[in-house]
């Protein structure tokens, strides 16, 4: 970066030899330092917009937000039509989650300099936390045609599309930055991630241990080696280090958007506690378990949830009333994220809790349902099929498949199949393998209420890693999951069963991409199954 700094704007030379300074420092890691020099070039001539930038750079690195907009801004001021303040900028608006506005700077900094590769990197990282994947896509592809060895857009880029040179190039890309710049902890954060995409756990590991020795505020580094221990199990230490998930701004707004305390698990007699989601709806059906838990301690529980799961949830144990997201809520005396329950209740891998099945299908949807399975053949095995999440999901294309890619399947000849798929995948339901016995009644699946009632019809539900595998498994339904080589923490290392549900079976890739071992192994299990069911 420092030498596109250079190249792009003209240092005057009585100031050329404390500026060079400054930016040696930077490119080593000494910050100080180098704040120290450019704020002396600044003192002496207030416009120049090397120092600035360098200035707005250097508050990027620490997330000081606020400082950093103030120099990207002066510099803008002296050089409107130059890339570098506009670049400094979105990487501002991207350290405090305003992927919107990182997005605007981005585009004007490509606009403005389109040979700039890490602008182009940093533009499709922007659009990717916005779920816009194709147009993120083709940013990572112009910024390696631009820079093929640029880490960071190799390392996004692999991510898309299982790339292994991409990987390499990526791993070997970082590792030259840390050989330059031992004390560079976003590159060891960065190869952390990258290991950890490639199932190289133990290494990522020592990375996130370097990187935090470095910088130990590193917020993002301790997120990601909180998902590291959880991975391999070590709860205990992994709630304790997502704690520090409060400390991103792109996902503290749940955490903050109420002036009444976080509950920490305290007995609250006389009071109400709000136990509400901030991610997706599996995090929802996984940890909705805890609210008979949090009843226990307090006089009250309130739950918000997103709209699609209201009427799932309604009349939910221990809850006495749920809210849509959005919608007015009750008084209440605290509240929790949910996704801070197990840490609270100290959960580890063997106090899971468990009382049974803790989501049940609505009786009334039952019976609709019934009418339109029981069509079908009583004597075939029933199962329900998933292969896709939601594209705008970060790593998609890590966990979804296609239907045609299933079509293995179709040689369990006593099976019947019913899409449980919704979303635009599910318009492959139109054309299913040949050979399958396969009903798609997707259409008519309104809400996560009728999944449930759909499914409590069925003998097994075959599902990709989304919310329908976490809904079977809360529900007691036997659920096989299909996973992907490098599988999100809820899944462990080489586990078949999952201690969170004790009807899940795993069926993991046995190497990244490798759909075929794992839906392999799928059929020859669901050819041992009995035949005659009622």
């Amino acid at each position: 970066m420092i030498g596109w700094i250079r190249s792009k704007l003209r240092a005057e030379p009585e100031r050329a030899p404390r500026l060079e300074q400054a930016e040696n420092a930077y490119q080593r890691g000494a910050l100080d330092e180098a704040r120290r020099c450019c704020l002396e070039i600044v003192q002496r001539s207030p416009s120049d917009v090397r120092a600035l930038c360098l200035l707005a750079s250097i508050a990027a690195d620490a997330k000081q937000i606020d400082d950093g907009m103030q120099w990207a801004r002066k510099a803008m001021a002296v050089e409107p039509r130059a890339a570098v303040p506009h670049y400094a900028m979105g990487r501002l608006w991207e350290a405090a989650g305003r992927y919107a506005d990182a997005e605007a700077s981005y585009r004007t900094a490509v606009s403005l300099d389109p040979t700039h590769a890490r602008a182009h990197n940093n533009l499709g990282a922007a659009l990717h936390m916005q779920g816009r994947i194709d147009a993120a896509l083709t940013c990572y592809r112009r910024a390696l045609e631009l820079d093929p060895a640029q880490p960071q857009a190799n390392q996004n880029y692999a991510a898309f599309v299982r790339d292994p040179g991409a990987q390499e190039l990526a791993i070997q890309g970082y590792l030259r930055q840390i050989a330059d710049n031992p004390n560079d902890a976003a590159a060891l954060n960065n190869l952390a991630n990258t290991y950890v995409d490639l199932g190289r756990h133990e290494e990522a590991l020592e990375c996130l241990e370097r990187c935090l020795a470095l910088e130990p505020g590193r917020a993002e580094a301790h997120v990601s080696k909180a998902f590291a221990l959880l991975l391999r199990g070590d709860y205990a230490a992994g709630w304790k280090e997502y704690e520090w998930r409060w400390r991103i701004d792109a996902f503290n707004a749940g955490a903050r958007r109420f002036p009444q305390p976080v509950w920490d698990g305290r007995l609250l007699p006389g009071g109400t506690v709000l136990i509400h989601g901030e991610s997706g709806f599996g995090d929802m059906l996984q940890f909705v378990r805890y609210a008979p838990l949090v009843a226990e301690r307090c006089a009250a529980v309130v739950l918000e949830c997103q709209p699609a799961l209201v009427p799932l949830l309604q009349g939910f144990d221990g809850v006495r009333q749920v809210v849509a997201q959005g919608a007015p809520l009750p008084p209440f005396a605290a509240h929790v994220p949910l996704i801070m329950l197990p840490g609270i209740f100290r959960t580890t891998l063997q106090s899971v809790p468990w009382r049974g099945p803790y989501v049940h299908a609505d009786a009334k949807r039952v019976a609709e349902w019934r009418a339109l399975v029981a069509s079908g053949d009583s004597a075939r095995l029933k199962v329900g099929l998933v292969w896709a999440g939601d594209p705008a999901n970060w790593g998609d294309r890590k966990r979804s498949t296609t239907l045609a890619t299933l079509a293995p399947l179709a040689r369990a000849s006593a099976a019947t199949f019913y899409s449980l798929q919704k979303g635009k995948p599910s318009a492959e339901a139109t054309a299913p393998p040949a050979g399958m016995k396969f009903i798609d009644h997707s259409a008519r699946i309104r809400d996560f209420a009728d999944t449930a009632a759909l499914m409590s019809l069925l003998d097994i539900v075959i599902s990709i890693d989304t919310s329908v595998a976490h809904l079977a498994g809360a529900m007691g339904v036997p659920t096989w999951v299909l996973l992907g080589f490098s599988a999100d923490w809820r899944f462990h290392l080489e586990r078949s069963d999952n201690p969170w549900y004790p009807t899940m079976r795993l069926f993991r890739q046995p190497s990244d991409g490798d759909w075929a071992g794992a839906i392999d192994r799928v059929v020859d299990e669901l050819l041992r199954q009995p035949v005659q069911y009622s």
